[in-house]
């Protein structure tokens, strides 16, 4: 199962002494790092996430996020990832908007993991007006973010960092395009309380803590600090059932809550050897909003296809109902 296959590398023992010299750095890079606390969010879709299984999942993947959405949930997965891993996701959301993404990760050996990855966002068809309120066609709109991460494994912790690029296009000739710097996510990854898994050694706790987009912006505009902490747990029981909480703190300058808690709960039955199914529901819940979601997928293979549902408040604004998310990976 795939599952085992990546978890079996977390067991592999690691260099203690590396890891204390990179944990001090991490918390160094987080003290100077200007905070911003915006009231403008020049990027809102980053915010999203990517892939189905974590969306199915409530968004609850800082650690256990192991597969090419690492690079945008926590880059220490990558020191977790396969050989080489691709995903691509799609999502239509309320009035024509889309949300894309496309990762490809490759394993470096002994010497970690890299990751590159496209985020799309954006609206097709917007109709253009002149002053007297005349048609004057149409015009597309999208916000596009590069990145390029890297992860390592050091024994049961892993550590990653990501980079990325920022480019907004109005589709308008009178409309100067911008690009600016997406900033930088520093994260970690521990994975602890290993148990007997067939001829395997496993671990069962899993946790994990990502900061994002220190020192973003594009144009005049800043993109907020996002900070996640969270945890797992894995129960064996033939089957796995994984128990997975984040917490959120968005550090911009709203009236709405910038924290919140994400739930999420996965049941994979596995068939065959190498065929497994997973169900999957989640919860993000802050003061001002609550969203439920749901999914399933199916692994044959190494080739994962993975759906999932969002619903709540969006239902009850302008009859906008519930946003569907679909995945697409494979693993060599």
């Amino acid at each position: 199962m795939l599952m085992t296959k990546q978890i079996a590398k977390w067991a592999s023992k690691g260099c203690p002494k590396l890891l204390c010299g990179l944990m001090p750095l991490f918390f160094l890079i987080l003290a100077v790092s200007p905070v911003s606390f915006a009231g403008v969010d020049a990027m809102p879709h980053l915010r999203l996430g990517a892939g189905a299984r974590s969306i199915g999942l409530g968004g609850a993947f800082t650690a256990i996020a192991d597969d090419a959405t690492a690079t945008v949930w926590n880059p220490a997965g990558l020191g977790s990832a396969a050989d080489l891993s691709l995903n691509l996701s799609t999502q239509q959301l309320d009035l024509d908007r889309s949300h894309n993404f496309i990762a490809l990760t490759k394993a470096l050996g002994s010497a970690g993991s890299i990751g590159l990855a496209v985020v799309n966002a954006g609206v097709s068809g917007i109709p253009q007006y002149d002053n007297n309120a005349n048609h004057q066609g149409e015009f597309d709109y999208s916000a596009n973010a590069y990145s390029l991460s890297y992860g390592i494994g050091l024994g049961n912790f892993n550590v990653g960092l990501t980079g990325r690029m920022l480019m907004d296009n109005f589709g308008l000739d009178s409309v100067e395009n911008q690009s600016g710097f997406g900033g930088v996510d520093v994260g970690l990854m521990g994975h602890a309380l290993h148990i007997d898994v067939g001829e395997e050694k496993v671990p069962t706790f899993h946790y994990g803590v990502v900061a994002k987009y220190l020192g973003a912006s594009l144009g005049d505009d800043t993109v907020p600090m996002v900070v996640n902490l969270g945890l797992a747990y894995n129960l064996y029981m033939g089957n796995v059932v994984t128990f997975a909480a984040d917490v959120e703190q968005e550090f911009v300058n709203l009236d709405e809550s910038a924290t919140s808690l994400r739930l999420g709960t996965e049941y994979t039955i596995v068939t065959y050897k190498s065929t497994a199914l997973s169900i999957r529901g989640g919860v993000k819940a802050s003061r001002d909003v609550q969203n439920l979601f749901g999914g399933f997928g199916v692994n044959i293979s190494g080739l994962q296809i993975d759906y999932a549902i969002q619903d709540g408040m969006a239902s009850e604004i302008n009859g906008v109902g519930s946003t569907h998310f679909a995945s697409l990976s494979y693993r060599f």
